[in-house]
């Protein structure tokens, strides 16, 4: 898994465990939603302070957003959290 994939599951992972929508995460640290996406897909080749607001975002360090074993929990999660959001 290259570093673009991991930091993305990782982010839905954690987006996912705060029951957000990628538009309601968008809005909480400003950045654009079609940009969320891109993260969470692996297609955006982050700076190291926009990796620094997510993790600020989430209230971790840095590092857990390179976690692997986070990254292949994320991989199992729906699409779409409006198909998880009732389990919350």
């Amino acid at each position: 898994m290259t570093s673009m994939e991991l930091v993305g599951l990782n982010t839905k992972w954690y987006r996912y465990q705060n029951g957000l929508t990628q538009e309601e995460y968008a809005n909480i640290i400003q950045f654009k939603i079609a940009y969320i996406s891109a993260i969470e897909t692996g297609n955006a080749n982050l700076t190291c302070g926009n990796i620094d607001v997510i993790a600020d975002s989430f209230k971790i360090h840095p590092s857990k957003l390179f976690n692997e074993q986070t990254a292949l929990k994320a991989k199992q999660l729906p699409k779409r959290i409006d198909m998880y959001k009732r389990e919350l």
